[in-house]
């Protein structure tokens, strides 16, 4: 089926620049989430412009404009129509996102509650994709978002840390030594995340 996409979304789209909101309403958070998992070891501009053109699909297929994320995701999942409308957006890594998609939805209405344990209980998300959304959803967070950029500026800093995100046994370790930069400099740890991308993807 070919479909059309029109200018339809009950969220406003990702920002990657002030990615940080903790006071996101439910459907916000859906779609916050679905981002996270999009996003992880890709481009976040792109994929944030091609998750909101995948979610504004539910115009296309007549659904009401009240319509969230997740309903979206229940509509489609139960149409067999996911991985298509996927790969319409040329979402990548099919297998693991689709998995993840569906997944996700037993969270639905607990997103403001739903724990690290909980989401990397989802096949699909790992320590860091758990983290990034906990992290810039709310304001007492203590985690740390291991990505290439965190990793280098800790490198940078003197500390021997690897490359890529750790293994989780391994993971909590370098955690700590970010959230205790940022508790030295009387930063946020979501504020220095924050701080070290937009850094780091310059120099990219």
């Amino acid at each position: 089926m070919l479909l059309e996409i029109k200018p339809y979304s009950v969220c406003p789209m990702i920002t990657p620049t002030t990615i940080t909101n903790y006071n996101r309403t439910e459907a916000e958070l859906e779609e916050f989430l679905m981002f996270a998992i999009l996003v992880a070891g890709k481009g976040a501009e792109q994929q944030a412009k091609k998750l909101d053109a995948f979610l504004k699909t539910a115009k296309t297929l007549g659904l009401p404009s009240d319509t969230t994320p997740f309903d979206f995701l229940e509509y489609i999942d139960k149409g067999f129509w996911l991985w298509n409308i996927m790969k319409l957006h040329k979402l990548g890594q099919y297998n693991r996102i689709g998995h993840a998609f569906k997944e996700i939805l037993k969270f639905k209405g607990k997103l403001k509650k739903v724990t690290i344990e909980q989401l990397e209980s989802i096949s699909g998300i790992g320590s860091k994709t758990a983290r990034f959304f906990i992290l810039h959803s709310r304001p007492d967070a203590k985690v740390a978002v291991l990505d290439t950029h965190i990793l280098k500026y800790l490198r940078d800093m003197g500390h021997n840390v690897p490359k890529a995100t750790p293994a989780k046994n391994k993971y909590k370790a370098i955690e700590d030594i970010f959230i205790s930069i940022a508790d030295g400099l009387k930063m946020s740890i979501a504020d220095l995340d924050l701080q070290v991308w937009k850094n780091y993807a310059k120099k990219a």
